[in-house]
């Protein structure tokens, strides 16, 4: 009987002790669990967290992806935008675009997302086509309409579509713009060009000439001399009754008088080549300073 009362005295000792420890043990594996949970890097919240950093970050390619991964639990017209703006801002224009268009309706970013839509159009450089969606007044936002009509006649200048009347071009820009814009304007509607065929008939008549015109007077004075001086030689080889050595410089003057005419009308092209290279980079950079006079949208 003592045995069996000492049995129950432990086994409710026994019974007291694990109750002590589960007291003190639930405590910490409710607060191990919940910490688990915080430190979960794939959770949509941590991934937003993690996204808004890459962003702020400006390492716009990891920050799209995480904006992606976010989107698939939870809708959110913010991250949208900042999703559709991360691959803007990483070149990837098209796929931008059709992003954008994702909050063309019932979001309050709209208008912002719409302005956005028509940059992404824009920078996928196939102008006739950005005129032509912005003349279809589909998509237009109301509040940035004047961009969008600075960005439309912008594309004047990168393409080689016939210029519209100059006030009509210039009336959306700036007035401390329209002065330079106007420069730029009579550039490319009076762009000094070399005739080609006016090269090389030039250098027919006279070998080098069409050089000196393309303003390579260098090269021309030297196809003038080695011309003249192969013809010369073949003169006086025939007139000595040298047959072989006449009929050698006679081919050599062939040579450099047939390849002066084609060289010359090359040098046209390269030409102008050069002069619209030059007017598009100078026109680029004006307006990719002043950030193509539009508004800077970054949420």
């Amino acid at each position: 009987m003592i045995q069996s009362t000492f049995q129950k005295i432990f086994a409710l000792r026994t019974y007291s002790n694990i109750l002590w420890i589960l007291f003190l043990i639930i405590p910490f594996v409710k607060g191990y669990c919940q910490s688990t949970n915080s430190n979960n890097y794939f959770s949509p919240d941590n991934r937003l967290q993690f996204a808004n950093y890459l962003y702020k970050d400006k390492d716009y390619l990891r920050a799209a992806n995480e904006f992606k991964e976010y989107l698939k639990f939870n809708s959110n017209d913010t991250v949208q935008f900042r999703l559709s703006n991360s691959l803007f801002k990483i070149g990837r224009f098209t796929e931008a675009s059709d992003n954008f268009k994702g909050l063309f309706f019932g979001s309050k970013l709209s208008e912002e997302a719409r302005l956005m839509f028509f940059e992404s159009n824009f920078f996928q450089s196939d102008f006739n086509s950005f005129r032509n969606l912005a003349d279809q007044d589909v998509y237009l936002p109301q509040k940035y309409m004047k961009d969008i009509e600075r960005l439309k006649f912008a594309t004047y200048f990168f393409d080689n579509t016939t210029l519209p009347d100059e006030n009509i071009l210039l009336e959306p820009f700036p007035v401390s713009a329209q002065s330079q814009i106007a420069k730029f304007y009579i550039q490319k509607k009076f762009q000094l060009h070399k005739s080609p065929a006016t090269a090389a008939i030039l250098s027919a008549l006279i070998p080098g000439a069409g050089k000196i015109y393309t303003g390579e007077i260098g090269d021309g004075i030297t196809a003038l001399v080695a011309t003249a001086l192969s013809a010369y030689l073949a003169y006086t080889n025939f007139k000595a009754d040298h047959q072989f050595r006449g009929w050698l410089f006679t081919g050599l003057t062939a040579f450099f008088y047939g390849g002066n005419i084609y060289g010359s009308a090359a040098s046209a092209q390269i030409y102008n080549a050069r002069i619209r290279f030059d007017f598009d980079k100078e026109v680029k950079f004006y307006f990719e300073q002043r950030n193509y006079f539009l508004p800077q949208i970054d949420l």
